[in-house]
């Protein structure tokens, strides 16, 4: 038997009033959100960017003075480099043979054996009682006018009667504490060189 009437259902609509404002509330709400949310994600990469180019800037200081080094004669007189910041400041990388180990010549190593920073450059170190030719201040100019001060200090180790040197350079940004914000784990850069 088939089926010859069918049931129609017929809807009634209501107006709908007020909905629209809720809704628009809403969806502000979602983008306020998503926009708070993307504003804090270009501070933070922002801020990792200039961290970044700090770094990078240590580590081509770095780089520098174990290249300098390393280019040197030891057994020519007067073979000394000269490196002049942006500030003007003149900084003389001397020629040196080095000294015998464990200690070297020049800025001191971390000797225990327990820190992660053992065998480089010991940044508890006193300034003032690096040895003269072995320490800089070297001052770094953006384009945007700033300055930025880095520390480079540097050993050099004697490694064979035939003046082969470990040379021993590491840098990191003047200031650099541990709150998160400025904090720099210095540089270090080792590299063997000879006359």
């Amino acid at each position: 038997m088939k089926r010859t009437s069918r049931r129609i259902a017929v809807f009634k609509r209501k107006p709908e009033r007020g909905a629209m404002l809720i809704e628009l509330m809403i969806a502000m709400f979602v983008l306020a959100t998503g926009l708070g949310a993307l504003t804090t994600l270009i501070v933070a990469c922002m801020t990792n960017d200039n961290r970044n180019s700090k770094d990078t800037s240590a580590t081509l200081l770095a780089q520098k003075v174990v290249e300098e080094l390393s280019a040197q004669n030891t057994n020519a007189a007067n073979t000394s480099v000269i490196l002049t910041d942006c500030a003007g400041n003149s900084w003389t990388i001397p020629s040196t043979q080095g000294a015998a180990a464990p200690s070297g010549q020049g800025a001191a190593l971390a000797t225990s054996a327990s820190s992660i920073y053992y065998g480089g450059i010991d940044f508890t170190q006193s300034l003032g009682t690096v040895p003269a030719g072995f320490s800089m201040q070297y001052v770094d100019c953006s384009t945007n006018g700033t300055q930025t001060t880095y520390d480079v200090r540097w050993n050099v180790m004697s490694v064979t009667a035939n003046s082969t040197r470990l040379i021993t350079a590491s840098a990191r940004q003047r200031g650099s504490t541990s709150d998160g914000l400025h904090y720099a784990i210095p540089v270090t850069l080792r590299a063997v060189g000879g006359s």
